[in-house]
């Protein structure tokens, strides 16, 4: 099966989906006769084998769309790896998160500034926003579905995953 990576297409493709997506969503909390444990089973399933169709690299939607988040944490262990003091790599990459934030830095454009020839040039030490992405391996998924949605605009994985995880659940059979 080949999955749109390019922006546009995969752009264009959620965008038709959207409202079947929120009619999922409310599927999923309201209609499904799933338990959130055997949900969580299926997505995880389903995103293994969608992942194993995908070469990130040749995608970096994410990189190029959207601004990660830092802990303190991942600018020190940066820093270090680009030979520079947090308060440097801050001033040259980064800037401060919406308050109350778990991460307080975002960087402060798009694409990633640490994009380089569509991979990640701090890959080994990139933030745990960058490393756990596209999320689909959290448990509780369907209270994390408004955030599902929105990725679903970037990311071949979550699109895909998304679609096959409503032809698991009867989705389709319900609505009739």
């Amino acid at each position: 099966m080949n999955m749109a990576v390019d922006l546009v297409q995969i752009r264009t493709l959620a965008q038709a989906k959207e409202d079947e997506n929120w009619r999922f969503r409310k599927f999923l909390k309201a209609d499904c006769n799933l338990d959130e444990d055997e949900i969580d089973e299926r997505v995880f399933r389903i995103t293994r084998r969608v992942w194993s169709r995908i070469d990130c690299t040749a995608c970096a939607n994410c990189c190029r769309e959207m601004k990660p988040s830092f802990s303190q944490e991942d600018v020190e262990r940066i820093a270090v790896r680009l030979g520079l003091d947090p308060k440097s790599l801050n001033d040259a990459y980064l800037e401060r998160n919406e308050p109350l934030e778990e991460n307080p830095w975002q960087t402060r454009t798009t694409p990633c500034p640490f994009l380089k020839d569509n991979r990640c040039s701090i890959y080994e030490d990139r933030p745990s926003d960058c490393s756990g992405y596209p999320h689909l391996y959290k448990t509780e998924f369907t209270s994390r579905t408004m955030g599902v949605i929105e990725r679903t605009f970037t990311c071949p994985i979550v699109y895909e995953t998304m679609e096959e995880l409503k032809k698991s659940t009867g989705f389709f059979r319900r609505r009739r």
